[in-house]
């Protein structure tokens, strides 16, 4: 029962809310939220933006905004994500709305306040020498390649676990992944070098299964977010390595591709920004001389475990301009 307005659908939701016996105070604050974000959205998105076009990254824009721009507290941003969690979960379940478009966006981490840690060459090699060597012999190659790809692309976990096994395509000039196909975030990254070797050696053992997706748990199943967040975690913590996270493997991406290249709009579509606003701020310049010291006049180890496999981390950059 779609409504014809965001007036109707703020209506709709103080109604929801007072049923639920919640104090005015709160439902004010609730509605006062909404509403601080929707001006946000269309001061920077368009005009005549409303609640019904909401997708991921314009809540994902929204956070860094309140993060890095206005500066504030993680406890009020994350006010204003629950805030919006709650009412497109309310949107969702009435089908105004398709998805809740808050789905993936985690809250802030007072710690994730400043900018999370960005490994070094060593930190990034250890945690693949770890993953490499690592006991449970059937999953070796897909912790591998996951981490190889999250290091070398930059992805969030979410795009990890969406990738479809017909995301890899193999065609002239060279193989790509198509990353979140039929959204505002579509685009294709190069494969090449350890990368394309590593996501090959897991095809080789990835288990027979009806469903598409690339990366599968032993059975034959999805894995989830929860599932890479656990292969970081295991690794950083067997590495005895501190402060890794996806949020700080992308952050590492990020600064060491604009290290090497100074090319913000190619990191900016690289990591599936909006804009190249975002990708400046998210580049910050102490972080970047950081990785300049940490990467400056190494050569790219390569390396091999135990068992033969190539731990090695290279980033692909030229090949990434004709994407």
């Amino acid at each position: 029962m779609p409504a014809t307005s965001d007036n109707d659908i703020l209506v709709k939701f103080e109604e929801h809310l007072s049923r639920r016996a919640l104090s005015s105070s709160t439902i004010v604050n609730y509605l006062a939220d909404l509403r601080t974000f929707r001006r946000w959205a269309q001061q920077e998105i368009s005009a005549e933006f409303s609640l019904l076009q909401v997708n991921q990254e314009h809540i994902r824009r929204y956070r860094h905004h309140l993060a890095h721009t206005l500066k504030r507290a993680a406890s009020t941003i994350n006010r204003h994500l629950m805030s919006l969690r709650k009412f497109f979960t309310f949107a969702t379940g009435l089908g105004i709305i398709p998805a809740d478009p808050t789905a993936g966006v985690a809250l802030v981490q007072d710690n994730e306040l400043p900018a999370s840690k960005i490994l070094t060459r060593a930190e990034t090699e250890k945690l693949l020498q770890t993953a490499a060597n690592g006991t449970r012999a059937g999953l070796v190659r897909r912790d591998v390649a996951i981490l190889q790809l999250l290091l070398q692309t930059g992805l969030r976990i979410s795009e990890v676990v969406d990738l479809q096994k017909d995301d890899l395509v193999f065609d002239n000039p060279g193989v790509c992944l198509q990353v979140a196909p039929g959204t505002a975030q579509f685009r294709k990254i190069p494969v090449s070098g350890e990368l394309r070797k590593a996501l090959s050696d897991y095809l080789q053992v990835r288990p027979q299964s009806a469903t598409g997706s690339l990366f599968l748990s032993q059975d034959g199943r999805a894995i989830s977010k929860r599932t890479v967040q656990r292969i970081i975690s295991h690794c950083a913590k067997s590495a005895k390595l501190s402060g890794v996270s996806a949020q700080s493997i992308r952050r590492t991406f990020a600064v060491n591709l604009y290290a090497q290249t100074h090319d913000l709009e190619l990191v900016s579509r690289r990591l599936g920004h909006q804009n190249t606003s975002i990708t400046e701020q998210y580049l910050a310049p102490h972080t970047i001389s950081a990785a300049k010291n940490n990467f400056a006049g190494q050569p790219a180890p390569v390396g091999r475990s135990a068992t033969g496999t190539n731990i090695g981390v290279q980033l692909t950059t030229d090949i990434d301009r004709h994407f």
